[in-house]
């Protein structure tokens, strides 16, 4: 599929495979430096974290806040 037919889940779910696959390729060697930029703290492995927590959050909150039911379907006026 191309990008314009793409679910928000399918995207989201696509970004989180990259996250994966970037933190899998700059995991740090036992002397702490990343085998890719050579860095203590490596950026690209800490944005690829960052896109982790961001979409388990967005995801999290999204599913705690749907309206219930009988919520949506209520149709009366007050008063």
């Amino acid at each position: 599929m191309t990008a314009p037919f793409l679910s928000l889940a399918q995207i989201r779910n696509r970004l989180i495979l990259t996250a994966r696959w970037v933190l899998r390729d700059h995991q740090p060697t036992p002397d702490g430096h990343c085998p890719i930029c050579r860095t203590a703290d490596c950026p690209v492995a800490a944005a690829a974290r960052d896109v982790l927590r961001a979409a388990t959050e967005v995801h999290l909150w999204n599913t705690a806040n749907q309206p219930a039911e009988c919520d949506r379907d209520d149709t009366s006026s007050p008063g």
